[in-house]
């Protein structure tokens, strides 16, 4: 497929200015709020960058270099676009994701975009991401078409630059140019670096944003290499039960082994189906917990009903270190009452 002349003018704009208990028995699976179970997936393990992943069957992986020597590695769908290496500045029909872990030195995509931070959502990753620094690009409609995805301290073998770029596939794309007085101008005379500002237009394939969230959900950080112990095995929740309606404040148990802990507690939060927080707070072990056997916990979280009837329950392992591959994280599925 090539690129339209329209394309090209853009990527010229944007990329050449400068060449992220149950009681009886282990916990349920989590459920999201778009579940993937009719995707079949395959695994992927990058043993180098201490990384594994599940992604759609349909999908491929490439290992590959960026210019300047910068390594990548694509998730991607064969079917949407030119052959890859991708990196960040591609055409808007293509899905995939870009790991890289030594960076990529390009400037970052024009058009709206708020830091994690401010967008207030968030998705249902396995490790914590930096809010500040991680970026969320949006169309005209409020919807995300790109993630650049920044850690807290990189993961091993990766550079303090490192990053995962997702890139949804969009259709019906279309890019306005405005200078500082908001009169819309050629994207040929466009300056994005300078007094001029860029809007995108057009509508996420929902397919692509399902695969590429699944891919996320699945992906793993580790320090050896090694295969991560079942966080049925770390965790149990005994009180909330899952799927039940929860109200303020809410109480809750369980056990856990006593390195989910640091100082004697792990932290919590609320969360809706978007994965906005709705309240945060900690657990804290109900006995000696410097100990790998479970110890019982109990916490208390006061929150606001949203407007959405459903959500997630978010416990997190104490991680003092910061560092990707430590972190664990269970969500149990919870619903809110109706405001109606």
């Amino acid at each position: 497929m090539k690129r339209s002349f329209f394309m090209i003018l853009i990527f010229l704009v944007i990329g050449c200015k400068n060449e992220e208990k149950n009681k009886t028995g282990s916990p349920p699976e989590p459920v999201v709020e778009e579940p993937a179970e009719s995707l079949s997936l395959s695994k992927y393990i990058s043993e180098k960058w201490h990384f594994s992943i599940s992604f759609p069957e349909d999908y491929r992986v490439l290992e590959g270099k960026l210019p300047g020597d910068s390594p990548v590695i694509n998730i991607y769908d064969p079917e949407t676009g030119n052959a890859p290496p991708y990196a960040i500045h591609e055409e808007p029909g293509l899905s995939y994701v870009a790991f890289l872990p030594q960076g990529f030195g390009v400037d970052a995509p024009s058009g709206k975009r708020l830091s994690f931070k401010e967008w207030e959502k968030n998705l249902p990753l396995s490790f914590n991401i930096d809010l500040e620094r991680s970026t969320v690009y949006l169309l005209k409609n409020g919807e995300p078409w790109a993630l650049d995805l920044r850690f807290h301290q990189p993961p091993p073998g990766w550079g303090d630059y490192g990053s995962i770029f997702v890139h949804y596939a969009v259709k019906n794309f279309s890019a306005q140019c405005f200078d500082s007085s908001g009169n819309e101008k050629p994207m040929r005379e466009c300056e994005p670096m300078g007094p001029d500002r860029v809007e995108y237009s057009g509508e996420v394939i929902s397919e692509s944003k399902n695969a590429l969230n699944a891919v996320l959900e699945s992906l793993e950080f580790n320090s050896d290499n090694t295969q991560k112990r079942e966080i049925s095995d770390l965790i149990k929740v005994e009180q909330p039960m899952p799927n039940i309606e929860v109200s303020s404040p809410l109480v809750v148990e369980g056990k856990a082994r006593g390195y989910w802990f640091f100082e004697g507690d792990a932290p919590i939060k609320l969360v809706d189906k978007d994965q906005k927080v709705l309240a945060t707070g900690y657990i804290e072990a109900q006995g000696e917990w410097m100990t790998e056997d479970f110890v019982p916990f109990r916490g208390e979280i006061r929150f606001t009903a949203p407007d959405d009837e459903s959500g997630y329950l978010v416990l997190e392992r104490a991680n003092a270190s910061g560092k990707p591959e430590h972190d664990r994280v269970y969500r149990l599925p919870v619903l809110f009452p109706s405001n109606n």
